[in-house]
């Protein structure tokens, strides 16, 4: 979760209407599936395509991230709304079975590097990693 509890309120709350209702989305009128979007940080046509992708859609984010050694605070301290962006370019990601595949079997292969979007932030994340206070 992030560090901002209103965000991780709203993110579970949010898992939880996506698995009741999976077309929900499609029947707001556009006016109210804005505002949604616009509390979340990003455009109505984000929102929709991340909400389309499931409640996990950017878990294997967090799998890499663990096997780089950050945490969601650790990329927290680097900037602010910083693992929201990734959290959103995982899940709008088209490479999520090769991704899936290397974590399975090939965790330490570099050549996730060739694919992965977040892949110049979370080297730096990993760079930068102790430079910031606790």
């Amino acid at each position: 979760m992030s560090m901002n509890p209103a965000i991780d309120a709203f993110l579970v709350r949010l898992r939880q209407w996506w698995q009741a209702q999976d077309q929900e989305l499609a029947r707001l009128d556009s006016s109210e599936l804005s505002r949604i979007a616009q509390e979340c940080g990003m455009s109505a046509e984000d929102l929709t395509a991340i909400a389309s992708r499931g409640p996990q859609s950017a878990d294997l984010l967090y799998d890499r991230m663990a096997l780089l050694g950050l945490s969601r605070a650790d990329v927290e301290r680097v900037a602010q709304g910083l693992m929201k962006d990734l959290q959103r370019t995982c899940s709008a990601c088209g490479e999520k079975q090769g991704c899936k595949s290397d974590l399975a079997s090939r965790p330490e292969d570099k050549g996730w590097k060739s694919y992965c979007p977040n892949a110049i932030s979370l080297e730096s994340l990993v760079r930068l990693k102790g430079h910031f206070p606790a």
